[in-house]
């Protein structure tokens, strides 16, 4: 039985019943979360209004990714295909680099973000395609969503090359395409398990708030500059005390 097969066959089998989140997805999660955790050293770092929505840019593109995972996992039952785990275990490690880029997205790193952010869209469009042939009705809807999801974070490689007013056009057409897309073309025709779902984003909204907050007021946390101004606080702290005494 080849690889395709084996997911097409394990995508039938996991209609029969609902299904639930596995290790492998709070796995991937997990690294989002550490991309999510990144986003706010970001903000932390550009406390102004370009900053803030370069920032939110960041969010949206990474929560799209995840999104996307989301769906993908909710169809095909990644554990039970070694073929499906392994893209999604590439895709953890684009995701990984991804993460580490953003600190610097629209800087040095800009080109590093948008190369490892194309791969993991890439591998899951690839894979949702492969894995849905059995079933003609989603596999046409996702079809229809194909040309918008490879294009958007297309974008955001050239991206990294410019600054300034061309570096903003491209990611803000990147984001049209992508949150668009969508709407125009419709959803229709996609088969959903209600209660991964639930599942899948009650976890990530849970892990992703708390480590998120923590990471924002963890005093060693972040860049350079931020420590830095969490350790004069620290210590102007005594100072003061000493002065109203």
């Amino acid at each position: 039985m080849s690889t395709v097969d084996a997911m097409r066959a394990a995508t039938e089998d996991g209609d029969l019943a609902e299904r639930r989140v596995t290790p492998l997805e709070l796995f991937f999660d997990l690294v989002f979360v550490f991309a999510l955790t990144q986003v706010t050293g970001f903000l932390a770092d550009h406390l102004t209004w370009a900053g803030m929505l370069q920032g939110g840019a960041l969010l949206v593109v990474l929560w799209w990714a995840w999104g996307g995972y989301s769906w993908l996992t909710n169809a095909v039952p990644a554990e039970e295909v070694i073929p499906a785990r392994l893209v999604i275990l590439t895709a953890m490690a684009a995701m990984l680099v991804a993460s580490l880029a953003v600190p610097d997205a629209f800087g040095e790193y800009g080109v590093l973000f948008g190369l490892a952010y194309f791969v993991v869209r890439l591998l899951h469009v690839v894979l949702f395609v492969l894995a849905t042939g059995n079933t003609p009705e989603t596999h046409q809807a996702f079809v229809r969503l194909t040309p918008g999801f490879l294009v958007a974070p297309m974008l955001l490689i050239p991206a990294g090359f410019v600054d300034g007013f061309a570096q903003a056009a491209l990611w803000v057409a990147a984001l049209a395409i992508d949150l668009s897309v969508s709407l125009v073309r419709g959803v229709s025709g996609f088969q959903v398990h209600a209660e991964h779902f639930v599942e899948r984003y009650g976890l990530i909204v849970i892990c992703g708030g708390l480590t998120s907050t923590s990471s924002c007021w963890s005093p060693g946390g972040g860049s350079p500059q931020r420590r830095g101004r969490h350790e004069r606080g620290w210590r102007e702290t005594p100072t003061v005390t000493c002065t109203c005494r």
